[in-house]
C-alpha cells in the first residue's frame, strides 16, 4: 500500500514538472534572428512574436573569451533584458576581432520561450563602411575640410585638387578626432574638390571614396578692404558720441555753478502779473494824490479861517 502511494505521487510530480516545463515554452520562440552593422556600430534585430500580451526580449552573448576560459558561458546583454521593442545595440559586447553568438528569447510574465541563436556568428570585419559626409570652406584663403566625426577607431584620407589639375592631387590623413582640417592655401577665383575615405584600423578595412565635393573661391579681398574701412569709420564716429555729450554735461555744470538758475517768485508766476502790478500802481497813485488834496485843502481852509478871525478881532 505505501509503495502504490509513492509510485502516484512520483507520477504526479513528473506529470506537474512536464506540465510546468510545457507553459513556459508554450511561448513563441523569436524568429529571423540578424545583425546590421555599419561603420563598426552592430544592431540585432528579430521579428517580434504574435502573442497577446506585453511581450518582453532578453539577449545574451558569448565571445571567444567565454567559449575558452568560461565553458561556453553565456553573458547577459546589457541594457537588453526584458526590452519591449525587438532591437539591441550590441556595439559594446564587440570588443575583438574574433567571432561572436547572439541569442534572444521572448518572455511574458512567468513564461520564458526557448533560446533562438543567431546564424552563422558575427564577426565585426564583416561590416559595412560608409565613407563620411564633407563639407569644405573658405577662411580666409584657407581651404578647411570639416568631416563627420565616426569615433576613435577610424582615420580618414581626403585627397583634394584644383579643378583643371587632377594630376595634381594630393591627400592627407586625419584621425576622427579632428573635425576640421587645414588643406592648403587657395587661389582666388580657382576651384577646388575633394573627396575623403574612412579607414578602420581595428579590422585593417576602408569604406570606398565620397561623392566629389567642389568650392569656388571668391573674389573679396577689395570688398572686405571696404568693408572694414567703413567699419572704421563707423567706430570713430561711435568713439566721439560720449567725447561730445562729456563736453555738452561738462558746459552745463558750469553754466550752473557761474549763472545760477533762482527759482521765480510766486507771486510772478500767476496769470496776468503785469496787468495787476500797473492797476495796483496806478490805484496806489490816485489814493496818494486824494490824501494830498485833502491836506493841501484843509491847510487852506484852517488859514482862511484864521485870516478872518484876526479880521474881526480888528473890528
Amino acid at each position: 500500500m505505501g509503495m502504490l502511494q509513492g509510485y502516484v505521487l512520483l507520477v504526479t510530480l513528473v506529470i506537474l514538472i512536464s506540465s510546468s516545463v510545457a507553459d513556459q515554452q508554450s511561448l513563441p520562440t523569436p524568429e529571423n534572428i540578424s545583425i546590421v552593422s555599419i561603420n563598426l556600430k552592430h544592431f540585432l534585430h528579430w521579428d517580434p512574436v504574435a502573442v497577446l500580451g506585453n511581450v518582453t526580449y532578453s539577449v545574451e552573448s558569448q565571445g571567444e573569451f567565454e567559449r575558452v576560459y568560461l565553458n561556453h558561458y553565456w553573458h547577459e546583454t546589457e541594457n537588453c533584458q526584458k526590452i519591449s521593442v525587438h532591437l539591441c545595440n550590441v556595439t559594446a559586447e564587440v570588443s575583438a576581432s574574433v567571432s561572436y553568438k547572439f541569442r534572444v528569447r521572448s518572455e511574458l510574465g512567468d513564461q520564458q520561450s526557448s533560446w533562438a541563436e543567431l546564424e552563422p556568428p558575427f564577426h565585426r570585419k564583416t561590416t559595412r563602411l560608409i565613407p563620411p559626409t564633407m563639407n569644405l570652406q573658405v577662411s580666409g584663403l584657407n581651404l578647411v575640410a570639416y568631416i563627420e566625426d565616426y569615433g576613435p577607431n577610424f582615420h580618414f584620407f581626403i585627397c583634394y585638387w584644383q579643378k583643371g589639375k587632377e594630376d595634381n592631387m594630393k591627400c592627407k590623413k586625419t584621425s576622427s578626432y579632428d573635425s576640421s582640417i587645414f588643406l592648403e592655401k587657395a587661389e582666388e577665383g580657382k576651384e577646388y574638390c575633394a573627396e575623403v575615405i574612412a579607414y578602420a584600423s581595428s579590422i585593417n578595412k576602408n569604406s570606398s571614396s565620397s561623392q566629389t565635393v567642389c568650392i569656388q573661391i571668391q573674389v573679396e579681398v577689395k570688398q572686405s578692404g571696404l568693408y572694414t574701412g567703413l567699419l572704421c569709420v563707423f567706430g570713430i564716429v561711435l568713439a566721439f558720441v560720449p567725447i561730445v555729450l562729456a563736453v555738452w554735461k561738462s558746459a552745463t555744470v558750469i553754466r550752473y555753478f557761474c549763472c545760477p538758475d533762482e527759482d521765480i517768485p510766486d507771486v510772478l508766476k500767476e496769470p496776468n502779473v503785469h496787468q495787476k502790478m500797473l492797476k495796483n500802481y496806478y490805484s496806489f497813485k490816485d489814493k496818494s494824490q486824494e490824501v494830498i488834496s485833502v491836506e493841501l485843502h484843509e491847510e487852506i481852509l484852517s488859514e482862511e479861517k484864521n485870516s478872518f478871525t484876526i479880521k474881526m478881532e480888528k473890528l
